[in-house]
C-alpha cells in the first residue's frame, strides 16, 4: 500500500495520519510545506516531502511510487487550481485512486463559491479514470473554534446561519472515514455526504454549552451581508467574505438540515454528538 496525504497538516489531515500511523499503515507519505511541518508529520511515523501544490518538481517527487491519493485541500480561492494540478501529476504517476475531501452537495451550480469549486474538481477527477470516491462533509463542529474567544469573554457568539439546523459533523469522524477510504477498495466510485447523528442549530449548541459550562450562552444570529462586511473589513479578502456570506443564506434556508448513515457504514461506528465533542474538544479550551 503507498498512500500520498495533502492538507496533511490540517485539521483533518493531521487526524488522518494519526489514524493511519496508530493503526501502523505503512506506506503512507504527507505533502508539506516546510521543514516544521515535516516534524511534526514525522511525530505519526510518517515520511514527508516538502513541496506545493505549484512545484510540479516536488509533486512528482511527493507522487512516485504512490498508489492512493488522499486529496485534501484548503478553503482558498487557489484551492481548485491547486486540485486541478495534482490531478494532473497524479494521472501522469499513473496513480490508481483518489479520495478526494470535498464539500456538502458539491455542484457546479451550488450557492457558494466553494460548493461550485468542488463540484467541479470532483468532475475533474470523474473523467481523470482514476478511481475515487467522494466524501462530502456537512459543517465542521470545529467551525466552533472561530467563536471560542467570544463564548469565553463575553459569552455570545454569532453567525450567518439564523435558526438553521445542520448536520454538523465532528472532523476527527471525517478523518475516520477517509483512512477507511484510503485502505480500502470497497468504496470506490461512490459519493457520501457525511454528517453526525443529528442536525442541529447553533442555538441548540448555545444551550448545550450552557449546560455545560453552568452558565448562559448566547447565540445571536448576524445578518448575511453584515458577516460579509465583517469578513471583508478584516481584510481576508472577497473570496472568503463571499463564502461565509453564502453559506449563512444557504444553511439558514434549510440547505443542510439532513443527516446521513455514511459515517457508520464506512467506519462501522456512530458519529460524534455535539455534546461528545463539546466535552472533549471546545470545553477544555473555554475553561
Amino acid at each position: 500500500m503507498s498512500i500520498l496525504v495533502t492538507g496533511a497538516t490540517g485539521t483533518i489531515g493531521t487526524e488522518t495520519l494519526r489514524i493511519l500511523g496508530q493503526k501502523g499503515v505503512s506506506g503512507v507519505r504527507a505533502l508539506v510545506r516546510d521543514a516544521e511541518k515535516a516534524n511534526l508529520v514525522g511525530s505519526h511515523g510518517i515520511e514527508s516531502v516538502i513541496g506545493t501544490f505549484e512545484d510540479r518538481l516536488t509533486l512528482d517527487a511527493a507522487l512516485s511510487g504512490i498508489e492512493t491519493v488522499v486529496l485534501i485541500t484548503p478553503a482558498i480561492p487557489q484551492a481548485e487550481q491547486q486540485a486541478s494540478s495534482l490531478i494532473k501529476a497524479a494521472k501522469s504517476a499513473k496513480v490508481q485512486r483518489i479520495i478526494r475531501i470535498s464539500a456538502i452537495k458539491a455542484d457546479p451550480d451550488g450557492p457558494t463559491n466553494n460548493t461550485r469549486a468542488h463540484g467541479r474538481t470532483e468532475a475533474k477527477i470523474a473523467q481523470s479514470g482514476m478511481s475515487y470516491v467522494f466524501l462530502r462533509p456537512n459543517l465542521f463542529m470545529q467551525n466552533l473554534f472561530m467563536a471560542a474567544d467570544f463564548i469565553k469573554l463575553q459569552g455570545q457568539f454569532s453567525f450567518a446561519m439564523g435558526a438553521g439546523k445542520m448536520g454538523m459533523i465532528d472532523t476527527r469522524d471525517i478523518a475516520a472515514c477517509v483512512a477507511e477510504c484510503a485502505e480500502s477498495e470497497q468504496w470506490d466510485g461512490q459519493t457520501f455526504e457525511l454528517t453526525g447523528p443529528e442536525a442541529i442549530s447553533y442555538s441548540n449548541v448555545a444551550a448545550v454549552l450552557s449546560e455545560l459550562m453552568g452558565k448562559t450562552i448566547t447565540y445571536a444570529p448576524m445578518p448575511a451581508d453584515d458577516m460579509y462586511a465583517m469578513i471583508a473589513g478584516a481584510g481576508w479578502g472577497d473570496w472568503m467574505a463571499a463564502l461565509t456570506r453564502d453559506y449563512g443564506q444557504a444553511y439558514a434556508s434549510g440547505w443542510g438540515d439532513f443527516t446521513t448513515k455514511n459515517v457508520e457504514q464506512i467506519t462501522g461506528v456512530q458519529p460524534r454528538t455535539f455534546q461528545v465533542f463539546a466535552k472533549e474538544v471546545i470545553l477544555p479550551i473555554l475553561k
